[in-house]
């Protein structure tokens, strides 16, 4: 048997992720952060934000899987056990989306997400996972 010098050779690698896209159904839209105009009598210094959809391959909607987990903490002022949710979105690999950028899930469209961190960078990668967090 030949010697590889992968964990999986690049056909395996491809099938795994038509696997993990099986489970991508959710339509989602991805915004990322950019600095708007000034308003006309806005003060020197004011920063003004605005949010401009990504270009995933020219589209502003991807599949994705959005899943929230039910998640115990303890609080620190009254020990008291309380669940909170713990929101992942799995992406297909080479998805534009960074740390900040908006997540608007179309299933449920009064709920906003934020990503907070990616996997983005990761060398094994057969989906992109972000963890994400309300938008406030």
């Amino acid at each position: 048997m030949p010697r590889q010098d992968r964990f999986l050779t690049e056909n395996q690698m491809a099938r795994m992720r038509d696997l993990a896209m099986l489970g991508m159904i959710t339509p989602l839209t991805i915004e990322r952060r950019a600095e708007g105009p000034i308003p006309a009598g806005g003060d020197y210094g004011d920063d003004f934000l605005s949010y401009t959809q990504t270009n995933e391959t020219r589209r502003t909607e991807v599949k994705g899987w959005f899943q929230s987990t039910p998640t115990p903490v303890q609080e620190v002022d009254t020990g008291q056990i309380i669940t909170v949710n713990t929101y992942r979105l799995y992406l297909p690999v080479g998805t534009d989306v960074k740390v900040g950028d908006h997540v608007h899930v179309a299933t449920n469209p009064i709920d906003d997400y934020t990503v907070s961190d990616t996997t983005a960078e990761g060398s094994w990668l057969p989906l992109l996972t972000c963890s994400l967090r309300k938008k406030e």
